[in-house]
């Protein structure tokens, strides 16, 4: 692609180029925001200003032409996330950012050839976020190959790739006005130490220091600094704040982190003892759920599911018609749940979108429509092909006005998970170490390819589902005659799935040190129990995993080996007709924190007055057999269960899956489903479904009176308490241990 570079002059723009190069991108223009006239530096938080009086030279050495503006705006919104959450998501007035989307749009202007933007962002999301809007809105894909990456590993790659930077400011413990204008590669061992004696950023991401680039491989030439002033601006003897006015070969980390390569080579080895598998699962299935829509609210939190047209209402012209219409209709069951809160729609957590097929045009229609409703933050998302049964959603979403609901104060020896405001991490970047996903919500094609939204509203982060598209170039690994791309595919979902939970709001960044996913991309091994979980320990605990394919023969070669990532958590594998971009799998999960507001038992303060504390606790998980029998037909039963706390009876944020095979009756008596309910409620891990259970999934495999019998089930376990449920027309239904089922239910307890 044609690209335009954001440059500050410092290091990370600049090395951000070398990889935009070694990935074939054309750069034909540089942009950059200055200071007002006769300012050296402002106070912003989007944008690096010192050095900005020798920007122009670095545009020379680059041979492109440079665009300039001053910075008008100011950083008025500051929080995690930028733009109007309304549908459209428009910028904000008067912000610092909407001068880089003036900038780029002049840009535009002169190279309306351009698709890209390359940008140096390392660690802030604050920026990243920003970019990405103002892209999103001029339809450019960001270039951040640099972004999360271990900071330790890229300075070393800086250094040997043969960029030639200087430090032109210090502010950071340890450096000195003698540091001034020193090349990095003479900082290195200085950098270094200082991180491990102060946890400062090697790559002075705390704003340790500021760099100006004098020399790099692409540069047509290279840049004297013949003179230098020094100005101190703090004489703190701690980190003074001070500034000084003024061939490729890239390395790039392994593709896959140890479990996952470790995970790719078994699933080899597996296919290779085993024959052809087919080019796609044979057979639809033609079940038509008569369930209508449904309503389940628990506290601020509202589920619905199971959106349809009605059989009654008339036909659709397309695809993308009857998206809006079930996105009308699921407004309308938001706005008479909660009509205090006005449309929930935007700030939804997560929603489930099922097409016919994932076709182009029928992709993109949908998409097309999808994007009419939302703005900045849009929930996270799965979307699967199911067949002729029409256009269904489900929705999660979260009044975030309510707060803590009361019953929820704590007594004693009780415990909650924590609460608090929705937060949501974008990605949509080409990466190197990037969480390179399969979709956006946006009505552009390219973007609906390459972005994905992720939804974090204490203790729980929902994932927008995730396919095994290569970080760098965001394609699906080539298919080949003579090798399945079924493992690197699935090697790669897990470990996307594993990096967005590391990197997530709810997980913290850590020092610096490991960078933002919380793995040493230079380490050879990961410890492949705790792959989502950061340098910290911060990250969350899977409660749920769904794993969609289109190949039957591909669920047991998947099956049998990410347990050696996933561990014990209750999984379900469904076989669909299509997924996005011709993927074999996809995987969306729903992630725990794993930390639980508890009362204090050293405070003297009265009950209503309990101080909390915030702990973390570890899962434990539930698996079992139930088995009931009938004169006419079997049922069996599998139940499992996640975020079982031992000593705290009061915890209902949990998950299960019930697997349910029954004989070819065509109509099964009442008396089993009562069987069923009978031996359900009698055990004790299901205790918090029966009044707490917010949504529930069921993937059907067959017309033969299963969708009645998961429906009649349903009704006989929750009566009263029924969740929002969603019936899933599938083709193959299998369980973590094996085995194909007649349909499974998930269920999700808050």
């Amino acid at each position: 692609m044609k690209y335009v570079a954001l440059l500050s002059g410092g290091k990370d723009s600049c090395f951000n180029l070398l990889h935009c190069q070694h990935n074939h991108h054309q750069l034909v223009a540089a942009a950059t925001l200055s200071p007002h006239s006769g300012k050296d530096e402002i106070d912003s938080y989007m944008y690096q200003t010192v050095g900005q009086d020798a920007i122009a030279l670095v545009a020379q050495a680059l041979d492109v032409p440079l665009y300039r503006r001053v910075i008008q705006g100011n950083p008025l919104q500051q929080a995690a996330e930028y733009g109007l959450k309304t549908a459209g998501g428009g910028g904000i007035p008067g912000d610092e950012t909407e001068d880089l989307y003036a900038l780029l749009f002049e840009v535009l202007h002169h190279h309306p050839d351009i698709q890209a933007v390359s940008v140096g962002a390392i660690l802030s999301n604050y920026q990243r976020v920003r970019v990405e809007h103002v892209c999103r809105r001029l339809s450019l894909t960001p270039l951040a190959y640099l972004w999360q990456r271990n900071q330790t590993s890229l300075l070393s790659e800086m250094i040997a790739s043969g960029l030639d930077a200087i430090l032109i400011k210090i502010a950071g413990a340890g450096l000195t006005p003698s540091d001034l204008a020193r090349s990095l590669s003479s900082m290195q061992p200085k950098l270094m130490s200082l991180h491990q004696k102060f946890g400062t950023h090697p790559c002075g991401e705390g704003g340790e220091y500021e760099t100006f680039t004098i020399d790099s491989p692409l540069f047509k030439s290279w840049i004297d600094i013949k003179e230098k002033e020094i100005v101190v601006a703090d004489q703190s003897d701690v980190a003074p704040e001070t500034t000084s006015m003024i061939r490729l070969d890239i390395p790039a980390p392994l593709l896959l982190e140890h479990p996952f390569a470790t995970l790719l080579t078994f699933i080899e080895d597996s296919l290779h003892c085993a024959p052809p598998d087919p080019l796609a699962a044979s057979g639809t299935n033609s079940f038509h759920p008569e369930l209508g829509p449904s309503v389940r609210r628990i506290g601020p939190w509202i589920a619905v599911g199971n959106v349809r047209l009605p059989k009654s209402d008339p036909q659709p012209l397309n695809v993308g018609e009857e998206v809006t219409r079930c996105f009308e209709i699921l407004q309308n069951l938001l706005a008479k749940s909660s009509p205090a809160h006005g449309n929930l729609l935007p700030t939804s957590a997560t929603i489930t979108l099922l097409l016919p097929d994932l076709d182009g045009s029928t992709f993109s229609m949908a998409n097309t429509a999808y994007a009419s409703f939302f703005g900045t933050s849009p929930p996270a998302r799965a979307c699967v092909g199911v067949g002729g049964v029409g256009v269904g959603l489900d929705c999660l979403a979260w009044a975030e006005e309510w707060g803590r609901i009361p019953d929820n104060k704590m007594a004693s020896k009780k415990m909650t998970g924590e609460m608090g405001t929705r937060k949501a991490l974008h990605c949509s970047e080409f990466k190197l170490l990037g969480t390179c996903k399969h979709r956006s919500l946006f009505a552009s094609y390219q973007c609906l390819l390459t972005c994905s939204f992720n939804a974090q509203i204490p203790p729980y982060t929902f994932i927008s589902g995730q396919i095994g598209l290569i970080p760098s170039s965001l394609t699906l690994p080539p298919p080949s005659s003579e090798s399945s791309t079924l493992p690197l595919e699935t090697a790669l979902v897990l470990q996307h799935t594993a990096r967005i939970i590391r990197a997530a709001p709810n997980s913290g960044l850590g020092d610096g040190s490991e960078g933002g996913f919380g793995v040493n991309d230079s380490r050879s091994e990961v410890d492949s129990g705790d792959v989502s979980r950061n340098a910290n320990g911060e990250g969350g605990w899977i409660q749920l995993a769904i794993y969609y394919l289109v190949h039957r023969a591909d669920v047991d070669h998947v099956r049998k080996h990410v347990e050696s990532v996933d561990g014990l958590t209750p999984t379900v594998y469904v076989v669909l007709l299509s997924l996005p971009r011709g993927a074999r799998v996809e995987k969306q999960v729903l992630v725990h924190s794993g930390r639980f507001v508890v009362s204090d038992p050293d405070s003297s303060k009265e009950e209503e007055d309990e101080e909390e504390l915030v702990v973390a606790k570890s899962p434990q998980f539930v698996q079992g057999d139930l088995l009931v029998q009938h004169p006419e037909c079997t049922m069996v039963q599998n139940f499992r269960s996640i975020m079982k706390y031992p000593g705290f009876l009061h915890s209902s944020e949990t998950c299960a899956i019930m697997f349910v095979r029954h004989s070819d009756v065509p109509h099964l008596p009442d008396t089993l489903a009562v069987q069923a309910v009978i031996q359900m409620r009698a055990i004790q891990e299901f205790t918090p479904f029966i009044e707490r259970t917010l949504v529930a999934k069921a993937f059907v495999s067959h017309s033969n009176g299963s969708g009645r019998l998961v429906v009649s089930l349903l009704k006989a376990l929750f009566k009263d308490e029924m969740p929002a449920v969603t019936v899933i027309p599938s083709q193959y239904v299998e369980s973590r241990v094996g085995d194909g089922w007649d349909w499974a239910v998930t269920l999700m307890a808050v």
